[in-house]
């Protein structure tokens, strides 16, 4: 039976779209392609996410990879990023309508510290039972161990637990930790007739 509802953050409750925060600060797409590749696609972001590379350390590095004129702009990116983040306006109210039918809501993400600088964007983010983020635990989503130390540490049974997530890879990790799930991209109707088999 299940007990829980836990979500991901980007892409299933605020929009992350990192090309538009890229598109923002330069029309030049040969400066966007780097600006992305090195920037958000890469391994540092994943470090930063996890929490194991700071915002400095991150910038410092990206900066050996971008020309000189990108400083600039790679420093604003990093300091204003998560200013573009947006409730997705059609999960805005979920997690708190799954509260009021009984289930226990809960937040499970790959984000770093700067979670703590945009944490009012998140819908309802008061009404969560739990609130997991990687970088508080150096550790990322598609490891196994971030989700046995995320059950662990709010003592949950998997089995009682339903995770929504954009990633297929996370999704998959999560079912083999014990924990089902819904691969969701933003197919909005789909995963609301997939909750009404929980009770929603």
């Amino acid at each position: 039976m299940i007990k829980n509802i836990v979500f991901d953050l980007g892409n299933v409750l605020v929009d992350f779209d990192p090309l538009r925060f890229v598109r923002e600060k330069t029309a030049d797409e040969k400066q966007q392609k780097l600006l992305m590749s090195e920037i958000f696609g890469s391994v540092d972001w994943l470090r930063f996410d996890k929490g194991t590379m700071t915002k400095q350390e991150l910038l410092s590095s990206v900066k050996t990879r971008l020309p000189e004129e990108l400083h600039a702009i790679a420093e604003e990116l990093l300091a204003t990023w998560y200013n573009g983040l947006h409730p997705l306006p059609q999960m805005k109210d979920l997690p708190l309508q799954l509260k009021e039918k009984g289930f226990g809501v809960y937040l499970l993400s790959n984000a770093p510290q700067d979670y703590y600088l945009y944490e009012e964007k998140v819908p309802n983010h008061n009404s969560f039972d739990g609130i997991f983020i990687s970088s508080d635990w150096k550790l990322s989503k598609p490891e196994h161990e971030i989700f046995q130390t995320f059950y662990s540490h709010f003592r949950l049974n998997p089995a009682e637990c339903y995770f929504i997530d954009d990633m297929a890879a996370n999704i998959l990790a999560a079912e083999e930790t014990g924990m089902n799930g819904f691969h969701f991209k933003k197919n909005f109707s789909s995963l609301k007739e997939e909750l009404t088999r929980f009770g929603l």
